[in-house]
């Protein structure tokens, strides 16, 4: 298992070349679905990302079977399934990095921007959301609408870190013992690249 350090420079070194177009595509062989199956996955991090068609995790990092434990809910939310899921792959794996990703132009973050809570059980994503567009709303009131859409991606993810580590304690228990690193980060659809949010 690679150190953090590792797991994020595995990452970064990946997502330039998904930017660049210069995917080299690895563990996509016959060889690597075998070995993982007959001896299971020892994914080096996990990674909470929006449900997005245009934002999957494993191309926007350039890894493959067995290196992510890909969770994905619409607008990277966080609710007790999703927190069981990664609880489930930090305890089980011990994988030392978490990332919650949010990406650009998010439908679900427009919509909670826009305060519209629709029907069915789409509330359930978009109430999550809401509170955070409102907190940015008020801590940025000159900001347009595009700006705003953009920090409150980035706050959501942020958000959804603090969210995540405060209800969870097999998360603070592996902080507090230096097993797991949190971060969170915003993929960006355009140029394909990943900014670190810290």
């Amino acid at each position: 298992m690679p150190t953090t350090e590792e797991a994020i420079e595995f990452l970064i070194a990946g997502n330039a070349r998904f930017a660049a177009g210069a995917s080299i595509h690895p563990n996509l062989t016959e060889q690597v679905r075998l070995e993982t199956y007959e001896q299971g996955q020892k994914p080096f991090c996990a990674v909470l990302s929006c449900a997005d068609s245009r934002a999957p995790v494993e191309m926007v990092f350039d890894q493959g079977i067995g290196d992510i434990f890909s969770v994905r809910s619409a607008g990277n939310v966080a609710d007790e399934v999703v927190r069981g899921s990664l609880e489930m792959g930090v305890y089980k794996f011990g994988i030392p990095l978490l990332i919650v990703m949010g990406h650009t132009d998010c439908g679900a973050i427009k919509l909670a921007v826009d305060g519209d809570r629709l029907h069915g059980s789409m509330p359930s994503v978009i109430d999550l959301i809401i509170p955070v567009a409102e907190t940015v709303r008020e801590q940025n009131p000159g900001l347009g609408k595009d700006g705003l859409i953009l920090e409150v991606t980035r706050a959501n993810a942020r958000h959804v870190v603090n969210e995540l580590v405060k209800r969870s304690d097999v998360f603070r228990r592996k902080i507090v013992g230096g097993e797991l690193k949190v971060m969170s980060a915003l993929h960006d659809l355009k140029s394909g690249l990943v900014e670190w949010l810290d």
